[in-house]
């Protein structure tokens, strides 16, 4: 079938029946019950709805609300501003409300009068019952048209309201300075948009009852009054009681779910670290403290949860009882007075009451409930919106002539900066206590006077922390100077020291929103050595690149980066540390090819720790402690005699390409790569198997809560069904005595005789009062006893059921937090324990949204449905079967009614299933871009793109908003064609009943019952079939989650016959025949591994990128089986437990790896060693200082990562675990390959001199670092090719290690040669 679904919506241009029954969108369910739904079937997005134009909007008004407060020194409001803005769409929707609810309240007058017909001595004629009938008929079709279009403009509202804000959120974050971007984190920005926009959807729907609840009280309150007298005002006693009740809950629930998203996102963030960690926390064994941290954590969430279920299971109580409440007052009163009420009466009355209960009880309920939470998650937002904005600077008109005349470039005058000085007073506690921590260590740029002349380039080198990063960011007035100026002439191009990858094709990260010249990005392809990585890519540069360059190594990253940033023509190119990712080879073709040829006649500013280019530098700045030491040629610096020129001429070295965690992944993905990458999460297709529920139960004791549950509830509805039927007979009793005192058979109740002459009840109730009381008959009394029995039996059904229905909830929800408790633990268990290639293979964010989304909706969102869903069950189960019992004909009409409605949800299903998954692919690119965009802001500013950036969140928000807006309509089309259906049920109903009265004597009392139930089951029946499809589609969280609980796991942790506790003492290693595959699908990475390394011995590990260096130490530590054998001591490690391995190995990773928290906490997470140790450990590495100024000390605060602490810092740490475990074996996985070079010499003579006794293997990442090693490991492509000391190495013509050091220059590999013999000589 030809897809025709793709263009402009229909909605916008279909007339007004369409879009009232929906019709324009039957083509898009006819196309989705044959064929599955992709994104190439959304249609386009409603003008109306572009996330552009109401972005636009909301900003105007935003920034006038802002304005407009200021000016009355009032506090903003995001929750009014919103409101105002939208306030003609949603307050124009309230019409349909109002007719709705009038139509509402009607109807039991109507129902009323029917009913009259079929009670003894009525005077309604025939004629005069069927034009009743007919306009009943006619109320529920304008009923069908005005209630779903009311909530279905209210769903369409709040999604513009959703979208506006987003896009508010978006140009927020695209302004924002650099200081305000520390202030937040992806994760929390994601969350405004995943859970805290959620909330519109939710609220807007009862805004109307604010005031239309009070008239709808009032009005009601009339209607009873005129029904059954002063006992209506038993209404009005019974509502105040529960309201506020209800609204006191309301407001408890509302604070519990903020503790809940408080304690949610401090265990999201926590579980975000551990998942990106998770190498270094395997490698430490720390998998219990974390463990215990996340359960802590959990703990107390779910005991938040659980405190915020109670709350809510009250309120469902009290909103399922109220009715029940209210009718058991009203009707207890009148049988206790002896007023008599009529079944037309009765049941007009329960009808008013039913609508009391919706529009009181529910919606009322809801306003308060929803309106706080949704302020709460604005006031959240309008915090961040709130942050301080980059500040924008002029270029004076006479300094750029200057420049343009003196042909500057760059000029810096006495210029002065510091984080510290540019940030406002944090009034919304924006900034926590780690960014405080973090700007008081900041340094400043002081007294800096600078000029770079056109075409010059400029080198920039410091140790870590003097600045050199912050010299550029001033230069792009990411970091606002103090005093003195700043100018640069022309456009600017930058590249961030972080390389910076986005998600989508190669080429698309090389163009960056710029048109394809073919010669130009040929040129920049060769410039950046890219060729040869697209030639191994099955794609070329259509290949995906993967969440934030998951599928590249570091070194492809860097070269990316490198060129996307040249690609883009600009003026002045500032380059921060282009060369620090690569090897030697590859980094002296990019400085030549790139930096040197390509941007030849540009002004480059290049940061570097690469010395060995410095010579090709026209000039070299030298910066320490934010201040410029001195400028010059190369020569210039090196007669000046200076440290600079020391360290020029002892540190000319190699530079391997870094992340080599990845190496598996790069020889993996290169075969593999493909365009499905990025929808590996949305892959599931059909419907949710019985299995995924029966697993959902399983989880929560559900041989005790299950059976309690269901009894419960089916005791409760049984009770309800029970109690009506006895009201219907004391109904037809009523009525019976009624006709009887008027025909003056037997006199009244003495009660009623009193109340008639003191309060005219007689006319009230058109009785004729009798005052003869003492000459009752047997039949009056027996009929009298009868009643009194009938409402007795209906008091304490009608008790039995608000108990039941009460308990049911209560029980439901505990066993729902007892499964949400032990679905995460059982994921949060199996995941901690699954293979390192899982996490390798799986982006940090995929893996999270199993911690945060989708366990989000276990937590509140499924136990919720489920519970409507087997409360309507049972409830439509029990009304339809007393129905059958008052009626056996009623089944006529119904059994091709149920037949219907279930042909139409199996025709819809799979179009609203499709639609809410594609709702949920289409919102996954807006995370990724927000993601990216907090990622990349620096570049993206520097490089101009920030209008580019906006029209693509603008383009995926479009998609998003194209595919809810079907989601929300195809939902309303089906909910629509069932509730036509059961109107024309109900119709026929009324028809049938009238015409077969005399046939099958149908009483007044029974009627009313059976039509009550019909006239109450519409919404209930509308309800459940949306909300089990919904449901439908929310259980794919449990599939997901459920999936994760079976993932391949490592070996056990301990073993049965662990090593003694002193092992390993002498620290041998013998390898035999070892080999690695990291899982089935990928190749093998080290092949037949043999050889011994002795005890003490210090071992070099060297090869290219993907030889296998980092595999052997994944192999030793177990990060992946190896087959073979390998031995420490003569014991077999791979028979042993994990722990009692690595617990054995001091390691010092590549990836300095802190967690957030306190640093004691970082070195000592067991609480193992005593003050006294650590700070030994401290000293050992030189941080003793740094530690002891802090107020803290050892409990000063770490930030995310690590982050207010340098690189070299952040390695000094991960040195002083090593030297606390006091292991008789270290291993260095290129621990100094982020580090400047003094770093780089403290840790090696550290290294030198406190693990002189053990047993060491450093994979080198500068080649010079292992020249003093006892032998050299050469590996080449998984394989051994070369062991022995590095002088017998160099020996060997052609051999690899030969290779290696000649590729770092003539004059570098002579010095390597000499240190090499010299040790030799020294060792033999």
């Amino acid at each position: 079938m030809k897809n025709d679904l793709r263009g402009p919506c229909p909605y916008g241009t279909a007339n007004w029946l369409s879009k009232i029954t929906f019709w324009w969108a039957f083509p898009l369910f006819r196309y989705g019950f044959r064929h599955p739904l992709t994104q190439d079937h959304l249609y386009d997005v409603l003008p109306e709805d572009q996330s552009d134009l109401l972005g636009d909007r909301m900003e105007k008004s935003w920034n006038a609300h802002l304005k407009k407060c200021e000016d009355k020194g009032k506090k903003p409001s995001l929750y009014w501003a919103v409101i105002a803005e939208f306030k003609w769409e949603w307050g124009i929707n309230g019409i349909f409300l109002v007719a709705s609810e009038g139509i509402r309240i009607t109807q039991p007058y109507l129902i009323g009068r029917i009913i009259s017909y079929f009670q003894p001595g009525s005077t309604l004629s025939q004629t005069e019952v069927y034009i009743y009938a007919t306009v009943v008929a006619v109320s529920h079709i304008l009923q069908l048209i005005v209630n779903p279009r009311y909530f279905f403009n209210c769903d369409h509202i709040a999604l513009k309201m959703k979208v506006a804000v987003a896009s508010l959120i978006y140009r927020k974050i695209l302004k924002m300075s650099s200081w305000s971007k520390h202030s937040t984190t992806s994760g929390k920005i994601i969350n405004h948009l995943s859970t805290d926009l959620e909330k519109f959807r939710y609220t807007i729907d009862s805004f109307h009852f604010c005031w239309l609840g009070p008239l709808e009280i009032v009005a009601i309150l009339y209607l009873l009054y005129q029904q059954i007298g002063l006992v209506s005002l038993l209404t009005l006693a019974v509502t105040l009681v529960l309201l506020p009740l209800q609204f006191m809950l309301g407001w408890i629930y509302g604070k519990l779910r903020m503790k809940i998203g408080a304690a949610g996102d401090k265990r999201i963030h926590l579980m975000n670290q551990i998942i990106a960690g998770m190498r270094v926390i395997k490698m430490y064994c720390w998998e219990k403290p974390f463990s215990e941290i996340v359960f802590n954590i959990r703990g107390w969430e779910v005991s938040e949860i659980w405190k915020a279920n109670i709350a809510k299971s009250i309120n469902i109580g009290l909103f399922q009882s109220a009715s029940v409440v209210i009718s058991m007052a009203l009707f207890g009163t009148a049988w206790y007075t002896g007023i008599p009420l009529s079944a037309q009466r009765i049941y007009s009355t329960l009808g008013w009451v039913f609508c009391l209960r919706l529009t009181i009880f529910l919606f009322m309920m809801y306003l308060v409930e929803d309106n706080k939470q949704l302020a709460s998650s604005l006031k959240r937002i309008q915090s961040f919106l709130t942050v301080e904005d980059m500040k924008v600077f002029s270029e004076s008109e006479g300094t750029t002539k200057s420049m343009e005349k003196e042909g500057v470039s760059v000029s810096i005058r006495d210029m002065t900066a510091s984080w510290l000085g540019h940030h406002p007073q944090d009034k919304e506690g924006v900034a926590d206590k780690l960014l405080d921590q973090e700007l008081n260590e900041a340094f400043s740029l002081r007294n800096i006077d600078l000029e770079v002349k056109k075409g010059e380039l400029l080198a920039v080198v410091g140790p870590v922390g003097s600045g050199k990063t912050s010299l550029l960011l001033s230069l792009l007035k990411e970091l606002p100077s103090e005093t003195g100026q700043v100018c640069v002439q022309g456009t600017v191009g930058y590249m961030a020291q972080t390389p910076w990858v986005m998600s989508g094709t190669f080429q698309a990260n090389v163009l960056f929103g710029e048109n394809v010249e073919q010669e130009r990005y040929r040129k920049v392809l060769h410039a950046c050595a890219l060729y040869k990585d697209l030639e191994l890519m099955r794609l070329g540069d259509q290949t995906l690149v993967g969440e934030r360059g998951l599928l590249l190594s570091g070194g492809q990253k860097a070269r990316l980066t490198l060129a996307r940033t040249v690609y883009r023509e600009a003026d002045v190119y500032l380059l921060d540390d282009p060369l620090g990712a690569v090897d030697t080879e590859v980094g002296s073709h990019l400085f030549q090819r790139c930096i040197c040829e390509l941007l030849e006649g540009k002004t480059r500013i290049l940061v570097t720790h690469q010395l060995q280019y410095l010579r090709s530098a026209d000039r070299i700045v030298v910066l320490d402690e934010g201040k410029i030491v001195c400028v010059g040629t190369y020569d210039e610096l090196v007669k000046q005699g200076t440290e600079f020129s020391s360290i020029l001429t002892k540190h000319d070295k190699d530079i391997e390409e870094k992340d080599e965690r990845q190496e598996k992944l790069v020889n993996e993905q290169r075969e593999k790569n493909t365009k499905a990458v990025d929808d590996g999460e949305f892959a599931e297709t059909g419907g949710i198997g019985w299995n995924v529920y029966k697993d959902y139960y399983l989880s929560g004791r559900p041989w005790l809560y299950l059976p309690l549950t269901l009894f419960l509830l089916v005791i409760a509805h049984a009770a309800y069904g029970y109690g009506d039927w006895h009201l219907a007979k004391w109904a037809e009793l009523s009525d019976s005595l009624n006709v009887k005192a008027q025909n003056g058979s037997y006199p009244l109740y003495p009660v009623v005789n009193t109340l008639n002459q003191t309060l005219g009840l007689n006319t009230l109730y058109n009785i004729t009062p009798i005052l003869q009381t003492n000459n009752s008959t047997p039949e009056g009394s027996l009929i009298i006893t009868q009643g009194d029995e009938l409402m007795q039996q209906y008091l304490v059904a009608m008790s039995v059921f608000v108990v039941g229905i009460s308990l049911f909830s209560l029980v439901y929800f505990r066993m729902s937090v007892i499964i949400s408790k032990r679905l995460h633990n059982n994921m949060f268990q199996v995941v901690m324990g699954a293979k390192t290639h899982f996490f390798d293979s799986n982006p940090v964010g995929r893996i999270l949204n199993k911690f945060a989304r989708d366990l989000g909706l276990i937590d509140s969102v499924i136990p919720s449905l489920t519970n409507i869903v087997l409360e309507i069950v049972i409830c439509l189960a029990m009304q339809i079967g007393i129905t059958f019992i008052i009626n056996p004909f009623l089944l006529l009409p119904l059994t091709p009614l149920v037949i219907v409605i279930y042909l139409i949800r199996l025709f819809s299903l799979p179009t609203t299933r499709n639609m809410k998954r594609l709702e949920a692919m289409t919102q996954s690119p807006i995370f990724s871009h927000i993601s990216d965009t907090l990622v990349g802001l620096q570049s993206i500013r520097a490089l101009g793109m920030s209008r580019k950036f906006l029209r693509d969140f603008d383009r995926f928000q479009d998609r998003h908003t194209s595919a809810f807006f079907l989601f929300l309509s195809a939902n309303r089309w089906f909910s629509l064609r069932s509730l036509f259906f059961l109107d024309v049920y109900f119709v026929l109903v009324i028809l049938l009943s009238l015409v077969l009265r005399d046939m099958i004597g149908l009483s007044g009392g029974l009627f009313g019952m059976a039509l009550n139930y019909l006239l109450t089951m519409a919404d209930p029946f509308e309800i459940m079939m949306r909300i089990s499809a919904d449901l439908n589609t929310q259980m794919t969280s449990v599939e997901r989650i459920i999936s994760y609980t079976k993932l391949e796991q490592e070996a056990p942790k301990v073993s049965d016959s662990p090593p003694p506790s002193s092992w390993p003492q002498i620290g041998d290693i013998k390898l035999v025949n070892v080999g690695l595959q990291y899982s089935s699908d990928t190749d093998q990475v080290l092949h037949n591994i043999t050889c011994l390394i002795n005890s003490r011995e210090k071992i070099g590990i060297v090869g290219r990128t993907g030889a296998g260096k980092s595999s052997l130490i994944a192999a030793l530590l177990r990060l992946a089986e190896p087959t073979g054998e390998i031995y420490i001591d003569d014991v077999n490690v791979l028979k042993i437990g994990l722990h009692e391995l690595r617990n054995k190995i001091s390691v010092i990773p590549q990836d300095p790896i802190l967690f957030s928290g306190n640093l004691r906490k970082n070195l000592d997470p067991f609480e193992e060693y005593t003050d006294d140790q650590l700070w030994m450990a401290l000293e050992q590495v030189q941080l003793k200082v740094k530690v002891q100024s802090e107020r803290e000390g050892l409990y000063m605060e770490v930030s995310d990562s690590g982050q207010n602490l340098s690189v070299g810092q952040r390695q000094l740490v991960c040195l002083a675990r090593a030297i606390l475990r006091q292991n008789n074996i270290l291993v260095l996985d290129e621990a100094t390959a982020n580090v400047d070079h003094n770093t780089d010499r403290l840790i090696q003579e550290t290294i030198r001199i406190r693990f002189k006794n053990c047993t060491v293997l450093t994979v080198a990442h500068r080649i010079h670092t292992i020249m003093d090693s006892s032998r050299v490991m050469v590996f080449n492509q998984g394989k051994l090719v070369e062991f022995d000391t590095p002088y017998q190495l160099l020996q060997i013509e052609d051999g690899f290690f030969r290779n290696l050091v000649q590729q770092t220059g003539k004059a570098q590999a002579k010095v390597l040669q000499r240190l090499a013999e010299k040790y030799h000589k020294e060792r033999f």
